[in-house]
């Protein structure tokens, strides 16, 4: 629905009172604040899964052995020239 429906929803007329006008401002305004209490939600979701895959992608390296094989002999980060990166 897009926004001038949405507000033809809340009644709103040219000949509204200061009272029509300030309870539709409520009604904006608490809606505004549920949706924005489920978009923090969906946030907090979307940290704690990248949060569980980063944990999980950082658990395979280290049952892989190339921790310990870079750890032993250096990373594959520390062969590449850092001027053939700039260039």
């Amino acid at each position: 629905m897009n926004p001038i429906q949405q507000l033809k929803n809340l009644s709103i007329r040219k000949t509204m009172n200061i009272v029509e006008i300030n309870k539709s401002i409520m009604e904006l305004n608490f809606k505004k604040e549920k949706l924005q209490n489920e978009v923090d939600g969906i946030q907090e979701q979307i940290k704690f899964l990248a949060e569980l895959r980063q944990r999980m992608t950082d658990n395979d390296y280290q049952k892989s052995g190339q921790k310990l094989f870079d750890e032993m002999f250096g990373s594959n980060d520390d062969i590449i020239d850092p001027a053939f990166l700039e260039g």
